[in-house]
């Protein structure tokens, strides 16, 4: 019986696992290095990320993204994030898992009001972080209108 009522509350106890797609020299592990940054350093926003988003994928290109498809949220991480750091990562995940979030509600925004109301949430994140690296607060305030 004790089993029985374990088993039916594994779906409670448990939290999403986030899928990384294996890519490049090791880029599953450094989006896995950057899950744990943001789990440590704001757990709200890993609960928001964890929530929205369910895979972590990569493309070649010079941004990141994100999709929606049904009621799965995936974030694209661009090979040119990769390549600027752990931080960097994490703050892309914030950064999209918001966009994602704002999908899945349905909120009507102008490109322009999305992006800056993403990068402000990001701003939040960076300022949170130990060591930020000193253009990762110059990106996100560049970006703010």
């Amino acid at each position: 019986m004790r089993l029985f009522l374990f088993l039916l509350l594994i779906p409670f106890i448990s939290s999403g696992q986030i899928r990384i797609d294996k890519a490049g020299d090791g880029w599953d592990l450094k989006i896995d290095s950057a899950l744990t940054v943001i789990k440590q350093t704001d757990p709200q926003k890993f609960q928001l990320l964890d929530s929205v988003c369910q895979e972590v994928s990569f493309w070649i290109s010079n941004f990141s993204s994100n999709e929606l498809v049904g009621n799965t949220g995936r974030i694209y991480v661009s090979t040119k994030d990769v390549k600027l750091g752990i931080n960097n990562l994490a703050c892309v995940l914030i950064h999209e898992s918001l966009h994602l979030y704002l999908l899945r509600k349905g909120v009507q925004m102008t490109h322009t009001e999305e992006e800056d109301y993403c990068y402000r949430y990001e701003l939040e994140f960076i300022e949170k972080l130990t060591n930020p690296e000193p253009w990762l607060k110059e990106n996100a305030i560049k970006h703010i209108q």
